[in-house]
């Protein structure tokens, strides 16, 4: 299809963005390491991506008429993939930005994506589940009034064909669409159409399979634990809480009896994990589980048929309570099910929501104002009064991966229509020093420590006993926000990576003189009909290897003092709330172990203690990829 002739459909179809995938169009494309052949229709394509070191690109030049996405209601196409690895739509336009969007496909669901406008040029996605894909984004926004180019990459460990096509920018926002000729969900929660060893068929087969495991757990190995899962061999200062200590040139927890303690967690330990049961979602589904309204939630009604209605509550935390034990695990992570909290089995770690504001901007509250100052207080006493005698508590964290510090804080202050005294501070603050770039950083710091004192104040006035633990950051965060952290008795971040990069972790230290935890990371294989999480291995037995490198890479480093696996059960197969549907568990849909995963966590959690402690080296076994 010739320029002109694209531009003659573009105008009789009112879709700008037809003929994009034209043989014309594709021979001025820049195309790498994937192979592209004609689709079925035209404007369709399909691409074979290949495993390789470096990912596969192509990229489209956007006609003349569909320069300009700043008066159009939205953006559609349509795709099937073979696989659950994603993919990615970047937008780029002629001053060399781009925006780009990570797409999830549902194995072998053809579906019609839609990204409405408000996505396109203001309002943040993050993550956000669709009907038969999901879709992530957390840039900031670009100009879109001159697209130049869409590109598609995708860097798979497999070979990976994704069918793709009809891009159409549309004058109102259209709803998206899943087309099956049958449910891909059976009822126990698993993806129907796939088959893989040990796949239930019945509920026969559950029994026995959950029957064979509290065997097991009968024999729980020796990881040379104390009773709170400190190592046994050596003490420090005891004072009936946990606390952090330098040792040597190595930072320790130490736990209530005064054995030095480092944390290996695990987070979301709870019998919950829905799925949103969208409109149009029904079809996914062979059966829904009981109780299925809003939402579909297989691994709950999984749970209830294992651990019955007569005490389920109970039931299910003694079994998780075994299995960490068992498993050699230390610590219940965060987001884990209150009943953990309550006559607690294992030390525990808590998120607590300090200090409420009518105004906040992308998550920073109005941290001057005396609103700010007062909820801090009513919440602190709310949220951790309760637990201020309790020993198992190793402390809380404030917040989880905010993402105010990479969205323009202060000109989102400044612009407010709305007076308030945190606008009223930042202005004078530049007034009096001038609005520079360095006069910025020691702004950003200075609202930074602001917001933390105010809630570690807080915290520490309803209950002196326990540490702060800060805020959970995702992967990285701005110097001058870095550096306020040092309000907190522990620093912590969320690190998805193969190991926290030893570099990055000596900077923080430098920057904030204290301890840091680990508070999420994972390994998934895209199997089952789940994607491969945010760090993906070739198969099971790899993501058991890289858990041991990860851990005992991040043991190894004198100022680490823990790491907390995300999570206990895969999500589900359909996505949870915001759409993840990542194999990332311990245990999957029908509540059974990964035997390989938990094998080498048993094997790490022998070694972990003289690792930290500098007696024998970490492993230097890295899991295979592809």
């Amino acid at each position: 299809m010739t320029p002109l002739l694209c531009l003659l459909v573009a105008f009789l179809t009112g879709n700008p963005l037809a003929g994009i995938l034209s043989r014309d169009n594709l021979a001025r494309a820049d195309i790498s390491r994937v192979l592209v052949e004609p689709g079925q229709r035209p404007d369709t394509v399909v691409l074979r991506f290949q495993s390789a070191e470096q990912p596969g690109s192509l990229v489209l030049p956007v006609p003349e008429a569909a320069r300009d996405w700043t008066r159009w209601g939205g953006l559609t196409f349509e795709f099937l993939s073979d696989s659950t690895i994603r993919w990615q739509l970047e937008i780029r336009n002629r001053r060399g930005e781009t925006f780009t969007y990570r797409i999830h496909p549902y194995q072998g669901v053809r579906v019609k994506a839609s990204i409405p406008a408000s996505f396109l040029l203001r309002e943040y996605m993050n993550n956000r589940p669709f009907k038969g894909y999901w879709i992530s984004n957390w840039g900031n926004h670009i100009d879109l009034s001159d697209v130049v180019a869409l590109a598609i990459r995708m860097h798979p460990n497999r070979t990976v064909t994704l069918h793709l096509g009809l891009f159409a920018l549309t004058r109102d926002v259209e709803p998206d669409e899943v087309y099956l000729d049958r449910p891909v969900v059976d009822e126990f929660g698993q993806w129907a159409p796939l088959e893989w060893p040990g796949k239930v068929r019945s509920v026969d087969e559950l029994r026995a399979a959950w029957k064979r495991e509290e065997q097991e757990l009968a024999r729980t190995p020796d990881f040379g634990y104390c009773d709170y899962g400190g190592w046994k061999e050596r003490k420090h200062r005891a004072t009936g809480f946990f606390y952090a200590t330098e040792i040597a040139g190595r930072w320790w927890l130490v736990d209530p009896d005064g054995h030095l303690f480092f944390s290996t967690g695990m987070d979301c330990v709870r019998y919950r994990d829905p799925s949103p049961l969208l409109s149009g979602r029904e079809k996914l589904f062979f059966q829904l589980p009981p109780e299925s309204a809003e939402t579909v939630d297989f691994y709950h009604a999984n749970a209830r048929l294992r651990y019955s209605e007569a005490d389920f509550v109970g039931r299910w935390k003694q079994t998780a309570a075994r299995r960490l034990r068992s498993w050699g695990f230390n610590t219940v992570g965060n987001w884990s099910d209150p009943a953990l909290h309550q006559d607690p089995p294992l030390p525990f770690v808590t998120n607590v929501r300090i200090g409420r504001t009518r105004k906040s901007w992308q998550g920073y509250p109005d941290a001057y104002s005396e609103e700010f100052a007062r909820t801090c207080e009513e919440d602190a006493v709310a949220q951790c009064g309760r637990f201020r005698q309790e020993p198992r508590l190793i402390g809380y964290f404030i917040g989880n991966e905010p993402r105010w510090p990479q969205r323009n804080l202060i000109d989102l202050i400044l612009r407010d229509p709305e007076p308030t005294a945190t606008q009223e501070f930042v202005r004078k603050f530049l007034r009096d020093r001038g609005d520079t770039d360095a006069t910025r950083a020691a702004l950003l710091e200075e609202l930074s420590r602001k917001y933390f004192r105010t809630v570690t104040a807080a915290i520490r006035k309803a209950d002196p006993n326990h540490m702060v633990l800060g805020i959970r950051w995702a992967g990285s965060a701005p110097d001058p926000v870095l550096r306020a952290n040092d309000v907190f008795d522990v620093f912590s971040i969320n690190i998805y990576r193969f190991e926290p990069p030893a570099d990055q972790i000596r900077h923080i230290y430098r920057l904030v003189k204290r301890p840091v935890l680990i508070g999420e990371f994972h390994f998934g294989a895209a199997e089952r009909g789940l994607a491969p999480s945010l760090v993906m291995v070739k198969d099971q037995t790899e993501r058991g290897v890289a858990y041991q490198y990860y851990v005992e890479r991040a043991a190894a480093q004198a100022a680490i003092v823990g790491t907390h696996y995300f999570q206990l059960c895969d999500q589900p197969a359909t996505g949870r709330f915001d759409g993840e549907n990542y194999n990332l568990g311990f245990v999957d849909v029908v509540d059974r172990p990964y035997p390989e995963l938990v094998e080498f966590a048993r094997r790490t959690h022998r070694r972990v203690y003289r690792v930290h402690a500098g007696e024998v080296p970490p492993t230097d076994r890295q899991a295979q990829v592809r």
